[in-house]
């Protein structure tokens, strides 16, 4: 039985590894080929993995990508030196500064998924679902995530559906395209009840060493606190908060 089981965990971990290597993700099929794994075992496998969140399928065109699960796991590995060791005490402080609820997201694919918050102070505030996936051409964050991106990853993320239903207000392409050249030049993003109704939020990069977007820090919360002239004062704390993290991975703001 334990060397059964081995042997299963031994073939999960040749089809991620494999998975890692796709950049557009790969079939049941093409993972077998590659792995040596047989096809019906790999579904499994595959089935599995998605299950727990370790990969995703894509709707459209049935083909697997390593999930938020394996990236959560991936993050963690570098121990004191890792993203969310580096940017916890700055959304500490930062959430202590505003009262309002900081977070901090990836991209997964098409998508993007908050990976860590430090929840607000108040009774009335705004909690994301750690690990949820939302389309990465949606919200402040999401917008800032993909600002980073080359064309050709922007127009996949664009033409994605597959999470459309996260999103109750979703911006057309063509604003989102202004909203992308507006973060690029002026470092930051903002929305206002779009992924949920009543919520605004803002958004700004965090940069590792070779100036790629990374992450994206952001504060967020109902709109009635998170609108005009509060938003106004809310910016320069986030983007020096943004940019202290960004320092500490080796890295700079976008402009």
């Amino acid at each position: 039985m334990e060397a059964g089981r081995d042997n299963a965990i031994t073939k999960a971990v040749h089809v991620l590894s494999a998975l890692r290597t796709l950049a557009d993700g790969g079939s049941a099929r093409e993972l077998a080929a590659t792995t040596g794994v047989p096809r019906s075992t790999t579904q499994r496998i595959l089935t599995t993995l998605e299950a727990t969140g370790m990969v995703i399928q894509d709707l459209q065109t049935q083909r697997y990508r390593v999930g938020p699960q394996a990236l959560l796991i991936g993050l963690g590995y570098n121990g004191a030196t890792t993203l969310l060791n580096e940017a916890r005490p700055q959304m500490v402080a930062l959430r202590d500064e505003t009262g309002e609820t900081v977070g901090i997201s990836i991209a997964a694919g098409t998508a993007r998924v908050f990976i860590d918050e430090v929840q607000s102070t108040h009774g009335l505030r705004f909690a994301s679902e750690l690990g949820r996936m939302y389309p990465l051409w949606s919200g402040a964050n999401g917008r800032v995530l993909l600002s980073g991106m080359t064309e050709a990853e922007v127009e996949r993320a664009l033409g994605s559906r597959e999470y459309d239903a996260a999103v109750q207000n979703p911006l057309s392409v063509e604003e989102t395209r202004d909203r992308l050249a507006q973060i690029r030049r002026d470092g930051y993003a903002e929305a206002a009840d779009e992924a949920i109704g009543g919520i605004s939020s803002l958004a700004v990069p965090i940069n590792d060493g070779s100036g790629r977007v990374l992450a994206a820090l952001s504060v967020s919360g109902p709109s009635e606190r998170l609108a005009g002239a509060r938003a106004e004062g809310t910016l320069p704390r986030l983007l020096a908060a943004g940019e202290a993290i960004s320092a500490r991975l080796g890295g700079t703001r976008m402009r």
